[in-house]
């Protein structure tokens, strides 16, 4: 929902809000909290009393989207939960018995412009400094705002999501079946029994359990080297699942308690194991492949029995290049699927008899996975208007139901429906960024910097005084400025994107280039001083910007279509031109703008190329594992080249000293890295190092009790 409170701060007793980041401030300690829940607080805030029934939290929150009481009741604990209010002793929110609530706390409304970006650490001498204003003339925007929202909201998805009469699920309990160290996860139910396989990770053993229901103990089943995921019950003793281990890929049929059997073999990417309803003896799998010249997610079948394995795409016209979650009908007849596709996102049923396809929604942004509920509804766990959680889809009639929303920054990775319960795993993983000083060998984990969100792929100012990064603490990726010296942030883009890739500044630092996903994918150019775009267009696959030209008038980006190339583009009609073939990863003109460093993939290291008459010259020897490195993880300083070398899950900055033909280049490792560690950039001088790493995940499997 969009009120004017939505943009504007506000406080109520020892509390401060900034919605536009999503914040509490309490004594000045911060507190994140989520969309949603910053929503459901406006909308109460803003009534000035009265009380807001359940019906006007649906229509503001979930206009035209169907779901149950128990959704709203948890997001009403959740807040309670961030204010600290007592249910039964309100200071803030008061039940008013079946009629809904009431915010009772007397709510200031600070005039304060936001437009050029929300600096959460100046909020608190802001808010007490601005002149408070009375807030029932705020009330008449608030409320035409809100009503605004609604209708946009309601038209935007009117054309998909039909408000019908689905099945009431009532949430009876939620309880955990699992409760381990780590994440446990993609599990499995034969349907005729009452056993559970399950996927353990911690740190660095992953392997296969079995679990009885109704019990607390779990047998392990694998105990090896190999990683397994997608396990899938055969029958009642026999299960299948994939392994891989140093790029190979093994689809596994066990037999317990006896010895895995390998009954196929890649040497690229399987996923997602599932069962061929109309085929007992054979199973579907989704495989990487490189087919007709077109890197594409194949889904093929393998029969068990004679170890035939088939092509969907030699049988069906047409199919997208990208599939995901695969599931079949009950009768085998139709195929369920996520369709991820350069800029479509949907899910698709595809009759395998006449070979139609029908696009039942595209109003998930991201689908985790697909599972029949029955035969007319599919099961979702997937991302519907920024609201993470399980969803019941309506197959005829395209309607969507929200089952459980996931919260505290949980993702629901699968979810799966069994004898009135919905078993479904969780997993969270949030990722931080550290400055690695290499002349003082320290870390600073930049506390002010950071959220309990995802904070990504950050880069250095010129003059080495901001930081630019990615974050999603708003609900929505966003470039964000951190001031080193102030230790503030400020919120730069406005983009409601579900994806954004790190941006490369201008020399001018007067713009950003960055490629970001919403509908699909977008470079775009866009200003420092407004946060928005002043030139952008829709790409069909990722690019990678690298860096601008001496002058700002173009653009070095990397694309990785069957080869790696760099491209020139036009900053101002962002109008490309090769400008070398196998080369990426790094760009830089040199200050007169007549030559071009890069590395060159055939030479394997660092070339400069004249920009007029295209001599090239090599500057570097062989770099150590230059295939594995990514943009940010390599940056020529002067006469220094700064890379990262990979081994397994270490990481080490390394740098490589350049000399002339005859002297060669000689090397030196610098500094050890936490494992797993993923620089973005170097400073301008290599003195610094800026990572992002992601703490050690969580999830479990829980099971939701229903009455039906």
């Amino acid at each position: 929902m969009t009120t004017k409170l939505s943009h504007e701060k506000f406080s109520f007793s020892e509390f401060e809000a900034i919605p536009q980041a999503n914040l509490l401030i309490k004594r000045s300690r911060e507190k994140r909290v989520e969309p949603k829940v910053m929503s459901l607080l406006i909308l109460l805030a803003s009534k000035n009393g009265e009380v807001v029934t359940r019906g006007e939290i649906l229509a503001a929150l979930w206009p035209n989207i169907v779901v149950g009481d128990e959704v709203i009741s948890q997001l009403i604990y959740s807040l309670r939960n961030a204010l600290n209010d007592d249910a039964k002793n309100p200071k803030y929110i008061e039940t008013i018995p079946k009629k809904g609530y009431r915010f009772i706390a007397e709510v200031k409304v600070t005039d304060d412009a936001t437009e050029s970006g929300v600096d959460s650490n100046e909020s608190t001498d802001i808010l007490h400094k601005k002149s408070q204003i009375t807030l029932t003339k705020k009330l008449l925007v608030s409320s035409c705002l809100l009503l605004i929202s609604v209708v946009v909201c309601t038209w935007l998805l009117s054309n998909i999501i039909l408000q019908k009469k689905v099945n009431n699920f009532k949430i009876k309990n939620i309880l955990p079946i699992t409760h381990d160290i780590g994440v446990e996860g993609d599990f499995s139910f034969h349907e005729n029994n009452n056993k559970m396989v399950y996927i353990s990770s911690q740190v660095q053993q992953v392997d296969i359990y079995l679990k009885t229901l109704g019990s607390n103990l779990s047998e392990q089943i694998t105990h090896d080297e190999w990683v397994e995921y997608s396990p899938l019950w055969l029958d009642e003793q026999t299960i299948s699942y994939i392994r891989k281990k140093s790029g190979l890929f093994q689809i596994i049929r066990h037999d317990l308690p006896g010895k895995p059997e390998i009954i196929y073999e890649s040497k690229i990417a399987i996923f997602n194991l599932t069962l061929k309803t109309d085929e007992p003896s054979s199973i579907s799998f989704i495989e990487y492949d490189d087919y007709q010249h077109n890197k594409l997610h194949e889904i093929k079948s393998i029969n068990l029995v004679t170890n035939k394995v088939t092509y969907l795409h030699k049988s069906t016209l047409n199919l997208p290049s990208d599939i995901r979650n695969q599931v079949y009908s009950l009768d085998g007849q139709t195929l369920y699927f996520f369709n991820n596709s350069n800029q479509v996102k949907n899910i698709v049923s595809l009759d395998l008899k006449s070979n139609q396809y029908k696009t039942i929604t595209n109003q998930f942004s991201w689908v985790e996975y697909i599972a029949l509920l029955d035969s007319g509804n599919l099961l979702i766990a997937g991302e519907v208007s920024a609201t993470k959680g399980i969803w019941q889809l309506n197959i005829s009639d395209s309607s969507i139901k929200s089952i459980l929303p996931s919260s505290g920054g949980q993702r629901i990775t699968q979810a799966q429906f069994k004898q009135d319960h919905i078993y479904y795993a969780t997993y969270k993983a949030s990722t931080n960024q550290v400055i690695a000083d290499i002349s003082q060998q320290t870390f600073d984990v930049l506390p002010k910097l950071n959220s309990d969100a995802n904070e990504y792929y950050g880069v250095y100012s010129k003059d080495n005084k901001t930081i630019y990064f990615v974050s999603n603490r708003t609900g929505f990726y966003e470039v964000w400025s951190y001031n080193l010296k102030t230790e503030t942030t400020k919120q730069v883009t406005r983009l409601q994107a579900s994806f954004i890739y790190k941006p490369s500044l201008s020399n001018t630092e007067e713009f950003f280039a960055v490629v970001y996903e919403k509908e699909g994918l977008t470079l775009s150019i866009i200003s420092l001083v407004t946060g928005k775009s002043v030139k952008e267009s829709t790409i069909p696959s990722m690019k990678y910007p690298l860096a601008w030209s001496e002058d700002d008038s173009s653009i070095y980006i990397s694309e990785h279509i069957k080869s790696v190339n760099i491209y020139q583009y036009d900053s101002t009609t962002l109008e490309p031109k090769l400008v070398q073939n196998n080369a990426g990863l790094f760009a830089k003109e040199s200050s007169d703008g007549k030559s071009l460093r890069l590395i060159d993939y055939k030479v394997g290291g660092l070339i400069s190329k004249d920009v007029t008459h295209g001599k090239t010259s090599q500057l570097s020897d062989a770099i150590s594992n230059l295939e594995f490195l990514r943009p940010g993880e390599l940056k020529a300083v002067g006469q220094s080249l700064f890379s990262v070398i990979k081994k397994g899950p270490s990481r080490k900055i390394k740098k490589y000293t350049l000399g002339n033909d005859e002297q060669g280049s000689t090397s030196t490792l610098l500094m050890d890295l936490p494992n797993w560690s993923r620089v973005t950039d170097f400073n301008i001088d290599g003195t610094k190092a800026i990572f992002f790493k992601t703490n050690p995940p969580e999830g479990d499997i829980m099971t939701i009790q229903l009455n039906l």
